[in-house]
C-alpha cells in the first residue's frame, strides 16, 4: 500500500488557512501533535508518510468516506506548546469544533527537552543541542571520559517533576475535549523510549525507561476523565522500526501506528475498515487455498502420467520378454464371478500357468501365480506377474 502513496492523499488544510465547516458526509479528522505525527524525514531526500495521512487514505479507500485532514503538527512540539500555541489558532479551534475523529500524539519532546537540560547543566557545556540525540550522544561521551557523571545524571533525570508534565497534559486534554463534539472520538498515543536504539549505560536506561512508564500511566489515567482511547506504544515494537536518528518512525513505523489507531478506534467508519481487511484477507486465504488445489491438481496429473509411462514400460517389457522366451500369448480370462479373473500363459498353443485374482473395490488380490513345472526357471511367473498387475491398474 505505501508504494502507491506518493504525496498526501486527503485535502490537509494549512496552519495558515482558515477552514469552513464541510457540508453534511465529510468525515472531519483532525491530528494534533509533534514531529511523530508529521511524518519527520531523517533523510531530505526521503518522504515518509505520517500515520495520519495513511489513516485518511484507509477511510477514504476502505471506507468510502469523504475525508478532510486537518493536520495540525509541528516538528518538536511540546505539550505545553500545542495548548499554549497551536490550539490559540482559530483554524484549529474551527477545525476541532466540527472534527469526527481527532488523533493526538505529544510528550516525547517534554521528555528529549528534559535530557538537553540535564545534558548541558551536568556537562556544564553552553553548546545549544539542536535535538535530544545530541545532548545524548554528549553525555555518553562526558561519562565514558568521567563515570562518576553518571551518578549525577541519573539522579537529574530520576528527579524530573512529573507535576508540571501532568499539568500540562490535563490543561492540553481539557481544551481539546470542551473544543470537540461530544460524539466524536479521539485516540492519543502513549510515549515509546526515543533512546532504544542507543548504547546507554543499564542504570540511566532503566531511568529513562521508569521515566516513560511515568508519564504514560499519567497519559492513561485521565482517559476516562476526558474520553479519549489509548494507544500503547511502549511495548508496540516501534522501536525496531526506526530511522537512521534512531528516534523517528520510518515508514513501517508510521504503518504500525496506523495500524494500532484504526484496531482501536470504534466508530463505524473504523469497523467498515475492520470489515475491508477481513474481506481481503479472506480472499487472500482462497486464493492461497486455490493454488494449493491447482498445483495438487498438476501433481497428481504429473502422478498419473508418470504411472502411464511406468504401465507403458511394464507392457514393452513384457512384450520383450514374451519375445525373448518364445511366447505365443498373455490371456485375461474372466470367472463366473465378476469380481476374479484368471490370467493365462502359453507356449505352442500350451498353457503353461496361470495367476488367479480376486478385485475388491479398489484393490486386488493376487493369490495364486504356477507355472508348469516343466517350464519353470525361465522368467515365465515373472512376466505373467508383471502383465497381471498391468492389466489390474490398467481397468
Amino acid at each position: 500500500m505505501l508504494g502507491s502513496i506518493a504525496t498526501p492523499i486527503c485535502a490537509v488544510a494549512e496552519e495558515s488557512e482558515a477552514v469552513e465547516m464541510q457540508d453534511d458526509g465529510i468525515l472531519e479528522y483532525v491530528a494534533l501533535g509533534d514531529s511523530i505525527s508529521n511524518g519527520y524525514s531523517a533523510d531530505p531526500e526521503s518522504e515518509i508518510i505520517s500515520y495520519p495521512q495513511l489513516i485518511a487514505h484507509d477511510l477514504e479507500e476502505m471506507a468510502g468516506e469523504d475525508v478532510e485532514l486537518s493536520k495540525d503538527t509541528k516538528n518538536g512540539l511540546t505539550t505545553t506548546k500545542l495548548n499554549s500555541v497551536i490550539l490559540k489558532r482559530k483554524q484549529v479551534q474551527e477545525s476541532l469544533q466540527k472534527a469526527d475523529f481527532v488523533t493526538v500524539t505529544i510528550g516525547a519532546n517534554d521528555l528529549m527537552n528534559q535530557f538537553k537540560k540535564v545534558s548541558k547543566e551536568i556537562l556544564n557545556n553552553n553548546t545549544k543541542f539542536s535535538t535530544a540525540n545530541q545532548a545524548l550522544a554528549a553525555l555518553q561521551d562526558g561519562i565514558k571520559a568521567n563515570p562518576l557523571l553518571l551518578v549525577k545524571v541519573v539522579s537529574a533525570i530520576s528527579n524530573w517533576d512529573y507535576t508540571s508534565f501532568e499539568d500540562d497534559w490535563k490543561l492540553t486534554m481539557e481544551n481539546i475535549d470542551s473544543m470537540r463534539p461530544a460524539n466524536s472520538e479521539m485516540i492519543v498515543t502513549t510515549i515509546y523510549n526515543p533512546v532504544e536504539s542507543m548504547e546507554l549505560p543499564g542504570t540511566l536506561n532503566s531511568i529513562v525507561e521508569g521515566l516513560i512508564s511515568k508519564m504514560n500511566d499519567i497519559i492513561v489515567s485521565y482517559a476516562d476523565d476526558y474520553d479519549y482511547k489509548v494507544v500503547e506504544l511502549l511495548d508496540s515494537g516501534i522501536g525496531e522500526k526506526v530511522q537512521s536518528d534512531g528516534l523517528h518512525p520510518n515508514q513501517e513505523g508510521q504503518q504500525l501506528i496506523c495500524d494500532l489507531m484504526e484496531e482501536t478506534a470504534t466508530s463505524e467508519p473504523f469497523e467498515e475498515i475492520r470489515e475491508y481487511r477481513e474481506e481481503q484477507e479472506r480472499e487472500k486465504q482462497e486464493a492461497l487455498e486455490a493454488a494449493k488445489r491447482q498445483k495438487e491438481q498438476e501433481e497428481a496429473e504429473k502422478k498419473a502420467l508418470e504411472e502411464k509411462k511406468e504401465r507403458r514400460k511394464t507392457v514393452v517389457s513384457c512384450v520383450s520378454l514374451a519375445v525373448a522366451v518364445g511366447l505365443m500369448a498373455l490371456l485375461r480370462k474372466k470367472t463366473e464371478n465378476e469380481d476374479e479373473i484368471i490370467f493365462e500363459i502359453f507356449k505352442d498353443n500350451n498353457n503353461i500357468g496361470s495367476c488367479f485374482v480376486s478385485i475388491f473395490e479398489t484393490c486386488g488380490c493376487i493369490h495364486n501365480v504356477e507355472i508348469n513345472e516343466a517350464f519353470r526357471g525361465n522368467g515365465y511367473s515373472k512376466l505373467l506377474l508383471q502383465y497381471s498387475l498391468y492389466d489390474i491398474k490398467k481397468k
